[in-house]
């Protein structure tokens, strides 16, 4: 909108003989600058550097940004389930016991029994196995007369692997939750884009309506100057005799209610300002929250080449809502395969495979009871050197399984689970048909708001011309008081729509570009 505003300047009320209204000097929109009280600072801020600004100090930017930092620990927490897990425990046992029996190696026995075992479990990402290694070592020293190793160690070094064939094997609880929050990863992603596009799309929006009420400001500042000008011209003609006190009063009128047009305008930009300033600062304390903000950057008309049919395919492939409405769909699915997993018969098929090893101090008695003779001696590393050399190996294969009778709640689960899926189906066709009919709309909205601008602009033209005209007819005394004050608030009126009519289309194209990216 750069049409010219032409408003008349009144005489002084110091010259009685000056009767013409000439014009003021012409308003181009853009160039207004905001209302700033003496000693106040102002800041110059062009929409990029706004919008730059709040990416940066957006408090809620901020806060939206460690959401997925918080979702990928989440995701770390379910990784961790498949780190292995080591376990130790360490004994001390001392035992008296009294004998029942002429085998029992003495009347009283006293025995000493150590033990250190460790194991190491991990369970497997991928088909549910489970691996089991564990490494287990005991030191036996002990009176009794029968014992031919004194102390005895002994170790055994097992491995053993449990694999489930049916329930478990596709898909299990602990996948699905790793699987989920990786998808959830996703979600968080997608969720951090569509936020910083809607502040974005605030910015913009508090940017050029913060400065379509700065030129409110001048524009209503203007008609006070013209409902000024009109009030001394009338008082000149009154005093001369070519004017009634009664059009004295109906233009001091106007002059009151151009005042309280200013105040309001004056209101609704301060208020128009805090809400801005909001978008921008980091804080309490942020040093823009005292300053008065200039948007440099004009409003300028733009004749936007509006594709629906292209802008529709772009949004349903790339918009975060319809993304991540696919993704909860990738979970429902994943909760739908586990539901059936769960359901299935528990068969697991387990391994084992242990080494065992014996070691201490070698005796050979006479006779039962004798005297012990050491005839080779021995420790902790013989039960070793057998495992290693698997002198006395065990291996083992079972199987097990379970298979409930009647009515089975994980069925019920998986049927759950299936309409659970087919509601979210419905839901996101649901949600694209919105898509279409927002595109659509705000496609449409494009083009009508700037014919909507080109009815106003049309309008303010007309209204300029009328407002000329009747001051040249109030100049040579044929226009009433009541057609100048007419005229003078059409034209100011139509000045307002013009600036809101090409606000709403900046915006317009604005929402046009972002509902291909992003929903509300």
């Amino acid at each position: 909108m750069a049409g010219l505003l032409t408003i008349p300047t009144g005489a002084s009320a110091q010259d009685p003989q000056a009767e013409v209204l000439a014009p003021l000097d012409a308003y181009v929109v853009g160039e207004a600058l905001p209302p700033i009280a003496p000693g106040g600072s102002m800041l110059s801020m062009t929409l990029e550097e706004a919008v730059q600004r709040a990416l940066e100090s957006n408090l809620d930017v901020q806060s939206a940004r460690l959401d997925p930092v918080i979702q990928r620990y989440a995701l770390r927490a379910a990784q961790a389930a498949y780190t292995p897990t080591l376990n130790m425990n360490y004994g001390l046992n001392n035992a008296t016991n009294q004998s029942t029996s002429q085998l029992d190696g003495g009347a009283t026995t006293v025995s000493e029994r150590q033990t250190f075992n460790t194991s190491l479990v991990k369970p497997m990402p991928y088909y549910g196995g489970r691996l089991n290694a564990s490494f287990n070592n005991s030191r036996l020293s002990t009176d009794n007369s029968f014992s031919t190793r004194n102390p005895s160690y002994s170790s055994t070094a097992s491995l053993s692997y449990t694999q489930p064939l049916l329930a478990g094997f596709r898909a299990d609880n602990q996948r699905a939750s790793l699987q989920t929050q990786q998808i959830q990863g996703t979600i968080s992603d997608l969720q951090l884009v569509s936020r910083l596009e809607n502040i974005m799309r605030q910015v913009r929006s508090g940017y050029w309506g913060l400065r379509a009420t700065i030129e409110q400001v001048e524009i209503q500042r203007r008609s006070l100057t013209q409902a000024e000008e009109l009030v001394a011209q009338n008082e000149v003609l009154v005093r001369v005799g070519r004017a009634t006190r009664f059009q004295l009063i109906q233009s001091q009128a106007q002059e009151a209610n151009a005042q309280q047009a200013l105040l309001n305008a004056e209101i609704q930009w301060r208020n128009l300002e805090l809400a801005f300033k909001r978008l921008l600062l980091s804080g309490p304390n942020d040093p823009l929250l005292l300053e008065t903000i200039n948007p440099t950057d004009p409003p300028l008309l733009v004749d936007q080449a509006v594709d629906i049919e292209a802008a529709i395919a772009i949004a349903l492939r790339d918009r975060t809502d319809i993304r991540q409405s696919t993704e909860q769909q990738r979970i429902s699915e994943v909760n739908l395969e586990v539901s059936r997993s769960n359901q299935l018969p528990t068969l697991d098929l387990s391994a084992s495979y242990s080494a065992q090893g014996v070691g201490g101090d070698l005796f050979e008695r006479s006779s039962l009871g004798g005297d012990p003779v050491l005839i080779a001696s021995g420790g902790y590393g013989d039960g070793l050197s057998s495992i290693a050399s698997l002198d006395a190996p065990t291996w083992n294969i079972s199987l097990s399984g379970s298979l409930p009778i009647g009515n089975n709640p994980a069925k019920r689960n998986v049927e759950r689970a299936q309409l659970q899926y087919q509601q979210l189906q419905l839901s996101q066709r649901a949600q694209e048909l919105g898509v279409v009919t927002q595109v659509t709309a705000a496609g449409l909205a494009v083009g009508n708001t700037f014919l909507q601008h080109q009815a106003a602009q049309r309008s303010r033209e007309a209204s300029e011309q009328n407002l000329q005209a009747e001051q040249t007819r109030f100049n040579v005394g044929i226009a009433t008081n009541f057609e100048l004050v007419a005229a003078q608030n059409a034209a100011t009126t139509a000045r307002l729509s013009e600036l809101q009519a090409l606000i709403n289309h900046l915006n317009a194209i604005s929402d046009f570009d972002r509902v291909q990216r992003v929903g509300n």
